[in-house]
């Protein structure tokens, strides 16, 4: 059921190398060669094609509400494909690869979620900016995405060095998941903005990144690696944004409900950044808990588990522990046919994402609440399955205090 980027484009498309995650961490210290969907020879210089560019300012500040691309100041020169319309040939040390990293990683994105929508995503801000400008570097301790551009700027790690937010992955797909789902849900007028759609927008941008992710084959396998196949355990799938080997910007296998965050009464405008990206945590918590839950139901199709152990997973699941008997069991099971896992893992992720993409695509902006979402996932889980998911995935979103009355609307219960 799962499909390969890598497979679909290896013949005709253009090679980048990416970091899969931060290069600090353990195992992702070198680039791995990638394909995506832009046709070899097709992408100028840059890189740069008919929807983005990437851009090297010299002496550039970030953008802000008074600021638009395009850059007018000064540029450093522009990396250019080999002569066969590839850029994997930039090394990692060379000045220009966080920008070539960063038009890599974003098409990436992009190739993931227009296969799950079936169609090419139109940026919500080509009213007046034909292409998505692409900074990969302005000094400052953030990353956004903003109406026509993304920028970003550097971090401090556990040893107080900067280290580029372009080179991680995560922080990448984050930030164009904020522009995927502006151009497939839509922009609400500031009469209809709830703090939920706000909450929202920060929770769906990372489950793009988390399903992005999950398109590598070595993330894939790294991850299965750590967990012996129990995606409950913490591991670089559900630390989301890893800043280093101690630090992660959220936790999207969290125990957060509705009831630990703020109101959703709050005035969109009065709050804060944090308490905004609080607010997402307990739906993004959801979704990490739905994608959990296809894992262990393709484990129990392929006979890999027994229903009982699955079970048991499942009960376990909010403590991360398993008994050892158990534990020891699934990792047998595990490293006697680890392939299986993996391609386990891919059927939950693209069951999971053709879900999300088509749900998102159908979601009015306007007067956004979570309980709405809720009933739209149903309704196009009910659409490509029937009703086998339904009562699983109003568990998920249940047990963070959502759910659904006949209006749709978002309903917070305090969860002991």
């Amino acid at each position: 059921m799962s499909f390969s980027l890598d497979d679909f484009h290896r013949r005709t498309g253009t090679r980048f190398r990416l970091f899969v995650q931060s290069p600090l961490l353990a195992g992702f210290e070198e680039p791995e060669t990638i394909w995506v969907s832009s046709p070899a020879g097709s992408l100028g210089p840059g890189p740069s094609d008919a929807r983005m560019y990437a851009v090297q300012p010299v002496g550039k500040r970030p953008y802000d509400d008074e600021t638009l691309p395009p850059f007018p100041g000064a540029r450093r020169a522009l990396p250019r494909p080999d002569r066969h319309g590839h850029f994997d040939h930039i090394a990692p040390d060379d000045p220009s690869f966080p920008a070539v990293h960063m038009f890599g990683a974003v098409r990436r994105v992009l190739d993931v979620w227009e296969t799950y929508l079936g169609g090419p995503i139109h940026w919500h801000f080509n009213v007046t900016h034909r292409r998505l400008e692409l900074i990969a570097h302005v000094p400052w301790d953030n990353a956004h995405f903003g109406w026509g551009f993304m920028e970003f700027g550097e971090g401090k790690d556990d040893s107080g060095v900067q280290q580029p937010f372009s080179l991680n992955f995560d922080v990448l797909a984050h930030e164009a998941g904020h522009g995927i789902v502006f151009s497939i849900v839509g922009i609400p007028t500031p009469e209809t903005l709830t703090v939920s759609y706000r909450g929202f927008h920060e929770s769906a941008s990372d489950c793009v990144a988390m399903l992005s992710a999950l398109h590598f084959d070595t993330f894939d396998d790294h991850v299965l690696d750590a967990c012996k196949g129990n995606l409950y355990v913490s591991s670089e799938m559900s630390r989301i944004g890893e800043l280093s080997r101690t630090r992660q910007i959220r936790h999207a296998a969290n125990a957060l409900t509705l009831s630990d965050v703020i109101s959703l009464d709050t005035p969109p405008l009065k709050a804060t950044g944090k308490q905004v990206h609080r607010l997402g945590q307990p739906h993004t918590g959801a979704i990490f808990d739905i994608l959990a839950e296809f894992y262990l139901d393709r484990l129990v199709a392929q006979r890999l588990v027994t229903a009982e152990l699955a079970q048991r997973m499942r009960d376990c699941a909010r403590s991360e522990t398993l008994c050892d008997g158990d534990a020891d069991c699934l990792a047998d099971a595990y490293d006697n046919d680890r392939a299986a896992f993996r391609a386990a893992l891919c059927d939950a992720r693209d069951m999971l994402g053709l879900r999300l993409a088509e749900a998102w695509r159908r979601l009015d902006p306007h007067h956004f609440t979570f309980g709405k979402e809720l009933a739209m996932v149903l309704k196009v889980d009910r659409e490509m399955s029937g009703a086998r998911h339904g009562g699983m995935i109003r568990d998920c979103y249940a047990w963070r205090g959502i759910a659904t009355d006949d209006a749709g609307v978002a309903k917070a219960y305090h969860i002991v």
